[in-house]
């Protein structure tokens, strides 16, 4: 276990995701962090269907949703986004982060015994398949931690 999920924090950490997951925005709220120094920034808050944590979404996040669903947030509610970890530069150094993925999900049943797969109609539970062609990992909503 990551010993930063042991802290308190109200917002998703790059360490709370184990791998790609996808989840559903309940709530786009506009939310004020105050960072070191006392400095605060805007951000927008999402919170996702399920989830005790809302996430800060930065520019680059925004903007990823932004050509998935328009950018009127209020069209974000009940659509779906994959959140996965990576890093990236800041103020010189490796940090970790939370990115999304530029692909809307898409639900799909597993196939079973090398059976091709069939559309599935979109539910709360659907496991959701994104177009990384090297990434065989699953989705689910339930593997962010802190449920």
């Amino acid at each position: 276990m990551d010993y930063r999920t042991m802290f308190d924090s109200e917002y998703l950490g790059a360490w709370d995701l184990p791998r790609d997951v996808t989840v559903t925005i309940a709530t786009v709220k506009a939310g004020q962090l105050v960072g070191e120094k006392g400095r605060t920034a805007k951000k927008p808050i999402i919170t996702f269907v399920g989830k005790q944590k809302g996430f800060a979404a930065n520019k680059t996040n925004c903007k990823t949703i932004a050509a998935m669903y328009g950018t009127n947030t209020k069209d974000w509610i009940g659509k779906k986004i994959t959140l996965y970890a990576t890093t990236t530069e800041f103020g010189g150094k490796q940090m970790d982060c939370i990115r999304v993925r530029p692909q809307v999900p898409a639900a799909a049943e597993r196939p079973t015994n090398g059976a091709t797969a069939t559309a599935a109609p979109e539910t709360e539970h659907d496991d959701a398949e994104h177009d990384d062609a090297d990434d065989d990992t699953s989705t689910d909503e339930s593997e962010v931690a802190h449920d």
